[in-house]
């Protein structure tokens, strides 16, 4: 009985000693290794949805594109701006506004492309203003009234002050000038 008894407790204690010492290493390692696979399950998971919206995602970009392109041919080149300030100041005269400052402003250059300023005012009715700012948006290349206000000259008669804002492309030697000035500022 003694016999078996120390077999029993030489059994118990052989298994404790490797639960204890090879066994916990491995245990350690597996749960190690059950962590590693659940955050790579959660990264692929994460990844196969941004790869399902991938392709939405390649058509907004070539939609986006599109309409990038749209709006670079409403830039006037530099050499079409004084056609298109002259084209603003006829659609002033048009509406019958009495134009009392149209001044071009310095441009203001932009990393692709240059704001072109104008300073304007003139006299005229409410009506006359709405029509000369829906005849300025349909023209062929874009022109923004801003900083605008309007106040009252005489019996009938309103002042409009505003800039209007065109925008061009930048000749290659302003492009490049811009590009420099950039990798400068970095």
């Amino acid at each position: 009985m003694l016999r078996w008894f120390s077999l029993v407790a030489v059994y118990c204690l052989t298994l404790g000693l490797l639960y204890l010492y090879p066994l916990n290493d491995c245990l350690n390692a597996l749960q190690n290794l059950v962590d590693k696979e659940n955050a790579l399950r959660t990264e692929f998971v994460d990844k196969l949805g941004r790869a399902v919206q991938l392709p939405g995602l390649k058509e907004q970009r070539d939609q986006i594109a599109l309409n990038v392109k749209g709006l670079e041919k409403q830039l006037a080149r530099s050499t079409e701006v004084s056609s298109l300030l002259l084209s603003i100041s006829r659609v002033g005269r048009d509406q019958k506004l009495q134009q009392e400052l149209f001044r071009p402003d310095a441009p203001i250059f932009a990393q692709h492309y240059a704001i072109v300023p104008l300073t304007y005012r003139a006299h005229g009715g409410y009506h006359d203003f709405a029509r000369f700012a829906a005849d300025l948006a349909n023209l062929p290349r874009a022109v923004i009234l801003s900083a605008m206000s309007i106040s009252a000259k005489s019996e009938g008669m309103l002042t409009l002050e505003a800039t209007l804002r065109t925008y061009r492309h930048l000749d290659p030697d302003e492009l490049a000038a811009q590009v420099k000035a950039t990798e400068m500022g970095k």
